[in-house]
């Protein structure tokens, strides 16, 4: 076995990347959602806030020394330089037909190395709970950082609305909604920063930094990077009627790769605006212009940390229904490794 760093520019390796990473998919998550190859690519190549980052793969020789050596599994280490910067995010995917083999083991270890050359001290990574992946991290000796829950929105199977639009209507009375496709207007960029913000309250591992945002980084990490994965982006806020001020706001995203399903964005209430159903009232919307822009849109994807309790019951009383088993957010201690 032989590891070797990804080079960026090199498509034909980031393919086999991606099939691998489907392989393991269709393994431990079948159901789906999964990211088709161009957002896949993006993924990989910038995630989502262009952190510095490192791809290697690991390859088995083939017995023809002209002959391709295939990828039998790939880690990705994100290395934060804003917030978070003793830690490193990772993720190890290794073919099933691969798996028991030392293929994860070899991977790990240089992650770690690579981790430490970094000058990171923590590693944090997520697996699906009773997946291969969770057996892995318990004997990496990881400790449990998070639990979060996946969910599914059946757009053809939705509950009774009108009872919610009416409350959220009441109660959301001082504020209107207004909505956008694509990057983020200009206009707005101060107000979507403010409302990421209120993001730094929600669930997430002991320890890590809440990101910090503004106009400018809206503009670098959401606007800059939204060419690098093909989706087509609906967005929706609420405003106070009164200041214009941006209240709430929810984001899906649909692949035309794979236009039956939408993944869900954030969706966030500012602080001084909560207690309005704001969180609601965007979301019901967000039905209405998916329903009309997207008609072959049959389900939305999610997913919610265990103790974040006011948007799951949103989401549960909008259709939301857990699928698929929950997922762990594991932390290493790099020293110790």
């Amino acid at each position: 076995m032989r590891i070797e760093q990804l080079d960026f520019a090199d498509d034909e390796t980031m393919l086999a990347c991606h099939q691998v990473y489907l392989a393991a998919h269709d393994s431990d998550l079948p159901d789906g959602p999964w990211f088709a190859a161009r957002a896949f690519s993006g993924w990989m190549r910038v995630g989502w806030n262009n952190e510095p980052r490192e791809i290697w793969t690991a390859r088995i020789p083939d017995a023809d020394p002209d002959g391709d050596r295939a990828v039998t599994g790939w880690f990705r280490l994100i290395l934060p330089v804003r917030e978070n910067r003793d830690r490193a995010a990772l993720d190890l995917i290794v073919h099933p037909g691969q798996r028991r083999h030392g293929t994860g083991r070899a991977l790990l270890r240089h992650a770690v190395k690579r981790a430490f050359a970094n000058d990171r001290s923590t590693l944090i990574s997520s697996s699906l709970e009773g997946s291969p992946g969770e057996a892995f991290a318990r004997a990496a000796g990881a400790s449990h950082a998070l639990t979060g829950v996946n969910r599914v929105q059946q757009l053809r199977a939705l509950p009774p609305l009108a009872d919610l639009r009416a409350v959220a209507g009441q109660a959301a009375a001082g504020y209107r909604l207004i909505s956008w496709t694509g990057v983020v207007p200009d206009t707005y960029l101060d107000g979507v920063a403010a409302v990421f913000n209120a993001l730094g309250d929600a669930p997430r591992s002991a320890g890590s930094e809440p990101t910090q945002w503004d106009a400018e980084r809206v503009r670098e990490d959401e606007n800059g990077l939204f060419h690098e994965y093909g989706h087509r982006s609906y967005s929706i806020a609420a405003l106070t009627k009164t200041s214009g001020e941006m209240a709430a706001l929810t984001q899906v995203f649909v692949d035309p790769e794979i236009p039956a399903w939408g993944l869900q964005g954030m969706t966030a209430v500012a602080r001084q605006h909560r207690g309005h159903r704001l969180g609601l009232l965007v979301k019901l919307a967000m039905l209405d212009l998916l329903a009309e822009a997207e008609p072959g849109l049959e389900r939305i994807g999610t997913e919610n940390a265990e103790s974040n309790a006011y948007m799951i019951a949103v989401n549960e009383a909008i259709g939301y229904r857990i699928s698929g088993p929950s997922f762990t957010r594991w932390k290493l201690d790099v020293a110790q490794s």
